[in-house]
C-alpha cells in the first residue's frame, strides 16, 4: 500500500524537474546583447554590428559546409535583409560565430544616410540555408483581455516559404536601431570653407627656381647642340681621327724601340723596319702601301693629301723615302757587285756602326713631323 501512495509523489517530482529544466533553458535562450563599433557612427564609416545570443539550434548543420571555416559560418551578404532597396547602407560581410551554445552575428556595413538606421527582422535559419529571409509581414491581433482591461498581443509571423527539403522552425532576429551621425552637423559646419593653398616646406621656392633655371639652361643647350650639330659631328670625327693617329704613332714608336734592341742581321733589321713603316703609312693616309715601291711612296702621299702638306710634313715624307731607299739597298744589294765597290762604308750592303740607332731616331723625327701641323701654312694636313 505504501508503494501505491509513493507513485503519485514520484510522478509529481519528475514533472517539477522537467518544468525546471525547461524554464532554465528558456531563460538561457532569452540572452541577447548588441553593440556596434565604433560607438559613434558617421556616414561612410565601416561599421561592425555584433549581435550575441544563446540558442540550442545548430545553425551550422543547416548551411553548406563550403561556407564554414572552423567555428565561423559565412552568410551571403546579397540576401534580404542585407540588401537595402533604398540604398541606405551597403553590407560587405555577414558571418555567424559559434562558441558552444552562444552565437555572435557579425555584420560589416557602411551607412549612407543620417538618422536612425535599422535592419528589418529576418529569419536566421533561412539565411543559413542561403534563402531570402526577410519577415515580410507582422500582424498583431488581439488575443485575450485580462481582468484589468490590459490588452495582450501575440505576433503572427509570416515568413517566406523555404523550397529546401529541410524546413526548420524560423529563428527570428530583431536588431535594434542605431543612430548615424553627420560629421558636418557634429562639427557645427553650415558652409564650405574656402580652399587653402598648399603648404610648402621651407626652401621649396629656392628648389623650384633652381629647377626652372636648370631646365631653361638644358633647353638652351639642346637648341645650341641641334643648331651646331654638323660642326659638332665634324669636330668629333676630327678628334676621333686625331686620337687614332696619335695612338698609331705611339704604337709605331714602341715597335721601333723593340726593333732597335733586337739582335738580328742587317737584312732582317731592314725588312722589319719597312714592314713597321708600311703599316704606319697605311693607317696614317688610309691607302695600302704594301705593294708601293720606294720611288712611288712620295707621289702616292702627295696625291692622297692633294698637295696640302705643310713644309715640315713634306720634309718628313722625304726623310721616310730616303730611309726606304737605304733599307732597300741593304735588302737587295747583299753580295752584289755594287756592294763590293769602294769606298766600303758607302757601297757595302750593311749598316755602319751606329746606323741602326740613327735610322730609328730619324724615323721617330719623321713621324713627329707628319703628325704636327705647320701653323704658318694653311695647307697643313692633320
Amino acid at each position: 500500500m505504501k508503494k501505491i501512495f509513493l507513485l503519485p509523489l514520484i510522478l509529481i517530482a519528475a514533472t517539477l524537474s522537467v518544468f525546471a529544466d525547461t524554464k532554465s533553458k528558456s531563460a538561457s535562450d532569452d540572452f541577447v546583447q548588441q553593440f556596434v563599433l565604433p560607438s559613434e557612427v558617421y556616414i561612410g564609416d565601416e561599421v561592425q554590428l555584433h549581435y550575441t545570443f544563446n540558442s540550442g539550434v545548430d545553425f551550422f548543420a543547416l548551411a553548406d559546409t563550403k561556407h564554414i571555416d572552423g567555428d565561423t559560418l559565412y552568410l551571403n551578404p546579397h540576401l534580404k535583409p542585407f540588401v537595402d532597396a533604398d540604398e541606405r547602407y551597403t553590407v560587405n560581410e555577414v558571418s555567424l560565430h559559434r562558441n558552444g551554445m552562444s552565437y555572435t552575428l557579425l555584420i560589416k556595413f557602411i551607412p549612407w544616410v543620417t538618422g536612425e538606421l535599422k535592419f528589418p527582422t529576418f529569419n536566421l535559419s533561412a539565411c543559413c540555408l542561403g534563402k531570402d529571409a526577410v519577415i515580410v509581414e507582422e500582424e498583431k491581433v488581439e488575443a485575450e483581455k485580462k481582468d484589468d482591461g490590459e490588452k495582450v498581443f501575440e505576433e503572427q509571423v509570416d515568413t517566406m516559404a523555404l523550397d529546401s527539403g529541410i524546413n526548420p522552425a524560423p529563428y527570428k532576429i530583431r536588431l535594434q536601431g542605431m543612430n548615424i551621425i553627420s560629421l558636418s552637423e557634429n562639427l557645427g559646419a553650415v558652409s564650405l570653407r574656402p580652399p587653402v593653398s598648399p603648404l610648402l616646406l621651407p626652401g621649396t621656392n629656392y628648389i623650384l627656381w633652381t629647377l626652372i633655371v636648370v631646365g631653361v639652361l638644358l633647353l638652351f643647350g639642346i637648341c645650341f647642340v641641334l643648331a651646331k650639330m654638323r660642326a659638332i659631328q665634324e669636330a668629333w670625327y676630327n678628334l676621333r681621327e686625331r686620337l687614332g693617329l696619335i695612338r698609331m704613332s705611339q704604337l709605331t714608336r714602341r715597335h721601333l724601340k723593340k726593333l732597335a734592341a733586337k739582335k738580328c742581321s742587317d737584312v732582317e733589321y731592314a725588312t722589319e723596319w719597312q714592314k713597321i713603316m708600311r703599316t704606319y703609312l697605311d693607317s696614317r693616309f688610309g691607302v695600302p702601301f704594301g705593294a708601293v715601291t720606294t720611288k712611288r711612296i712620295a707621289s702616292v702621299i702627295f696625291n692622297v693629301t692633294g698637295g696640302m702638306l705643310s713644309d715640315s710634313q713634306e720634309d718628313a715624307v722625304l726623310t721616310i723615302v730616303s730611309l726606304f731607299t737605304r733599307t732597300d739597298y741593304i735588302i737587295f744589294a747583299q753580295n752584289s757587285i755594287d756592294s763590293k765597290q769602294l769606298p766600303v762604308e758607302i757601297h757595302e750592303a750593311a749598316f755602319n756602326e751606329g746606323e741602326r740607332a740613327g735610322i730609328v731616331e730619324s724615323t721617330n723625327g719623321a713621324i713627329e713631323g707628319l703628325e704636327k701641323v705647320d701653323e704658318e701654312k694653311d695647307g697643313g694636313v692633320a
